[in-house]
């Protein structure tokens, strides 16, 4: 894995927006048939991280054009206030 990247995005359940200002990591491993497994995490104040259920496949949208579904598992944060949403992407990037 190489060093993981800062992005800023927004977070949809289908066509519904549930938090407009995600700012987190995103990381990746090379798989041996040449494609890559996205991972990362962002942090969200407690108090919305309501939104987000660990059941649910969410879409990440990035300002940068990318979209990946992601599935999530909360954390408690070493933040006061803020719990760690932990990512995964299925299926890797589009644009």
């Amino acid at each position: 894995m190489d060093r993981m990247e800062h992005f800023h995005g927004k977070l949809f359940e289908g066509d519904r927006m549930l938090l407009e200002d995600v700012d987190g990591y995103l990381g990746h491993h090379d798989r041996k048939n040449g494609l890559k497994s996205y991972f990362g995490y962002f942090e969200v104040p407690t108090d919305r991280i309501q939104v987000i259920d660990g059941r649910n496949i969410y879409k990440l949208v990035f300002d940068d054009g990318r979209i990946g579904s992601i599935y999530t598992d909360i954390h408690a944060s070493n933040r006061p206030g803020q719990s760690l949403a932990e990512f995964h992407v299925s299926g890797g990037l589009h644009r």
